[in-house]
């Protein structure tokens, strides 16, 4: 059997990069130094149109970042979720469900030095991140050059830098792709009324399934 369902994979390289740019703030798992995970933003570096690598840095002191250089490692990039239920279909005999989208990375990582490449990684996240919060107030994107003198000189030596390369890269869209168009079109009015921006995110993007 394969898993997840044909129906569920996004094949389109764009659809990747999209989610990964609009939810930069993803889970790292890695196995080098016992079962861990830590959720920290990444860049996502592409070329011809698809995701290669990824750039990101840990706490020193984080056990994650022990022995990082060479490990296999696993990132999840978590989209728009949003809870499903029963009540919600016209047909309301299966059981309540969640729809959600997200990318899942799988690669190898390798340690970064380096005040430069720091500073670059610092400034490609806030040129990333600070736009989608321009709603809160007039601001100029922070970059590194904006810090007090000698704050990121004094940073770089308390973090680990890293890159992952891309070795393996799935994006899933589950949004009640199996079920009946009446189901669909019902669960997705439902979500519109939701108060969660999640939830009428996902409502749009079930309407628009073929």
């Amino acid at each position: 059997m394969t898993y997840p369902p044909p129906a569920r994979r996004v094949t389109d390289p764009a659809a990747a990069l999209e989610l990964m740019a609009a939810h930069p703030f993803a889970h790292l798992f890695t196995s080098h130094n016992g079962l861990r995970a830590t959720r920290i933003p990444l860049v996502t570096d592409s070329a011809d149109g698809r995701a290669v690598a990824l750039r990101g840095h840990l706490n020193r002191q984080n056990p994650q970042a022990q022995a990082l250089d060479g490990a296999p490692v696993l990132v999840a990039f978590s989209g728009h979720a949003t809870y499903v239920s029963p009540h919600w279909r016209a047909d309301k005999g299966r059981g309540g469900t969640y729809d959600y989208e997200e990318v899942i990375v799988r690669g190898t990582a390798r340690r970064v030095e380096g005040l430069e490449s720091f500073r670059r990684m610092i400034d490609d996240l806030s040129s990333l991140i600070e736009p989608q919060y321009a709603e809160v107030g007039d601001y100029p994107v922070w970059q590194t050059s904006m810090a007090v003198p000698g704050y990121i000189e004094r940073l770089v030596d308390h973090v680990t830098q890293f890159v992952i390369d891309i070795e393996e890269l799935e994006t899933i869209s589950k949004l009640h792709q199996h079920f009946p168009e009446e189901d669909r079109r019902s669960v997705a009015d439902h979500l519109s009324r939701c108060r969660r921006d999640a939830s009428r995110a996902l409502a749009e993007k079930i309407r628009r399934l073929p």
